[in-house]
C-alpha cells in the first residue's frame, strides 16, 4: 500500500519514476466520467457524454492527437491504405 501511494505521489514529478501523468490524467477523467454520468445526467444526454469522455480518454493516452482531429473535421484527414495479409 505504501508503494502504491508513493508511486501516485512520484508521478506528478518530472523523473522517470511513479506512475505515467497521462495515464493518471486518462483515470481521473474515467472516475469522473462515471459519477457524472450516472449521478448527474439524464437520460437523453448519456450517449454525448459517453463520447465527449472517450475523446478526452483518448487524448490524454496520445492515441488520438489534436492535430489528427482538427485534420478530421477539416476533411483533410489522408487515409492509409491497410496492409496487405
Amino acid at each position: 500500500m505504501k508503494r502504491l501511494f508513493n508511486n501516485l505521489i512520484k508521478s506528478f514529478t518530472t523523473d522517470s519514476e511513479g506512475f505515467s501523468a497521462r495515464k493518471l490524467s486518462a483515470f481521473v477523467g474515467v472516475l469522473t466520467a462515471i459519477y457524472i454520468t450516472v449521478k448527474e445526467l439524464p437520460q437523453e444526454t448519456l450517449l454525448h457524454a459517453l463520447y465527449a469522455w472517450l475523446a478526452f480518454v483518448l487524448v490524454c493516452l496520445g492515441i488520438v492527437t489534436i492535430e489528427q482531429i482538427i485534420r478530421l473535421k477539416e476533411g483533410n484527414n489522408p487515409t492509409v491504405p491497410p496492409a496487405e495479409v
